[in-house]
């Protein structure tokens, strides 16, 4: 069984918004309505849980009947932690997707899946454009070779007993599920994401993704 779990519990604090902007409408529709739709088309994927905050459980069920809806923690962590303890105990492989991914699409989804038969974990990401470079305060102190480096997106995926066991094991706290697995030691693999996967947090990007989405018709 394979499980998709979409994260949409974060208040939204530099969105600068009453309205966390997951549950905003963009193009007619809440932002969180889009990255629900791409996983339940998506064929590979078997059940779908939703992470919102508490106050939202009952709204949230009501409006996807056909998926799970749980109450997400007071931080990333414990929301991915939540998701995963709702899974089915026959779940094989797990996605963890941020709602503010609104445009993730189908064939990052299938991407993250097919290397999952090679990998316990992988991270969807896309190579960076710009130079990078590490500072402290306002002297830079390392510049990685921009050919390394790369903007990490989700899905993230994961066979479901090692993410678990990290969880578990692991108890640094971290924005990441895959800091974890990395943590315990097991390699984690890559796979490109797409540009218009990215994370909406700023009016403008709202302004973008309803571009797009028009472009698209979505």
């Amino acid at each position: 069984m394979i499980c998709a779990i979409i994260l949409a519990s974060g208040h939204s604090s530099r969105f600068n918004n009453q309205t966390p902007k997951q549950f905003h409408q963009l193009n007619g529709r809440i932002m969180l309505d889009y990255p629900v739709q791409t996983f339940s088309e998506c064929s590979e994927i078997d059940k779908i849980i939703i992470v919102v905050p508490k106050e939202k459980l009952t709204t949230i069920q009501a409006k996807y009947p056909h998926h799970k809806v749980v109450a997400g923690g007071s931080s990333r962590r414990e929301s991915s932690y939540n998701g995963l303890k709702a899974c089915s105990p026959e779940t094989e492989k797990v996605l963890i997707h941020d709602a503010a991914r609104a445009l993730v699409d189908n064939a990052t989804i299938i991407r993250c899946l097919n290397e999952l038969n090679n990998a316990e974990a992988v991270s969807t990401v896309m190579p960076t454009k710009d130079t990078v470079v590490e500072a402290n305060i306002n002297i830079i102190v390392n510049m990685p070779d921009r050919n390394l480096m790369y903007l990490e997106q989700t899905p993230q995926g994961f066979l479901y007993q090692t993410i678990l066991e990290a969880h578990t094991k692991i108890k640094a706290e971290t924005t990441d599920d895959i800091r974890l697995v990395k943590e315990m030691g097991i390699e984690c693999k890559v796979v490109e994401g797409s540009e218009q996967n990215f994370k909406i947090t700023t009016h403008q990007d709202f302004q973008l993704a309803e571009i797009l989405l028009q472009k698209g018709n979505g």
